[in-house]
């Protein structure tokens, strides 16, 4: 059966969902792009990714599969590996980064969810981005360019397979938008967003 709630969610669930998402996003993009800042890599400034408003972090596609499907992806942070100081090392580190501040925040956005009033708006927005932090975790590792697990993957690979793989990262978006189309990703990620969701109720409660 179609669950409804997910073809025409309610006024308050896309609320809720989109400042989950910028509580998903904002944190997750800036750390990123400051830590290769910081490793040599100026695109991120150059791209104004060192910046605090939610909105230059956000795929409008991503955020709508936040809303729409209980995971999605945020817009990924511009990284040229090759002006990283230890190229390979440091892609790795900024890679695993992404998932490890979404792992963090799951675990904040439920500890402030389990001191809230229940159905109250703000425990519905904790929990909300409880929630999305941890899908999109385990999502990100997945390695399809843009997410971080593709620039994991990148990183551990021999240089020619590096930069084969960097270069054809605009393919691995449109590959994923294809994903989503078709439903593909909904139904590989359907029992993640499952499990995930009794998870969260039960660290919440």
């Amino acid at each position: 059966m179609v669950n409804m709630r997910i073809i025409v969610p309610t006024l308050g669930n896309i609320l809720t969902g989109f400042l989950a998402v910028l509580i998903v996003a904002t944190p997750r993009e800036y750390i990123k792009g400051f830590v290769a800042y910081k490793l040599g890599d100026t695109t991120p400034k150059q791209a104004g990714r060192l910046s605090l408003n939610p909105f230059v972090h956000l795929d409008p596609l991503g955020t709508i599969s936040f809303i729409l499907f209980e995971f999605g992806w945020t817009r990924s942070v511009p990284i040229r590996y090759w002006k990283l100081k230890n190229k390979k090392k440091d892609l790795l580190k900024i890679s695993l980064l992404g998932p490890a501040v979404s792992f963090i925040l799951f675990f904040l956005c439920g500890l402030i969810a389990s001191h809230l009033p229940e159905e109250d708006f703000w425990w519905f927005l904790m929990v909300k981005a409880a929630k999305y932090n941890l899908t999109y975790a385990l999502f990100s590792l997945f390695p399809i360019p843009p997410l971080d697990g593709s620039k994991i993957l990148a990183s551990l690979l021999p240089d020619r397979y590096m930069e084969w793989l960097v270069k054809y990262e605009v393919y691995g978006v449109l590959f994923m938008i294809a994903l989503l189309v078709l439903w593909i990703i909904p139904l590989v990620m359907n029992p993640f967003v499952r499990f995930i969701d009794g998870f969260v109720w039960m660290i919440v409660r």
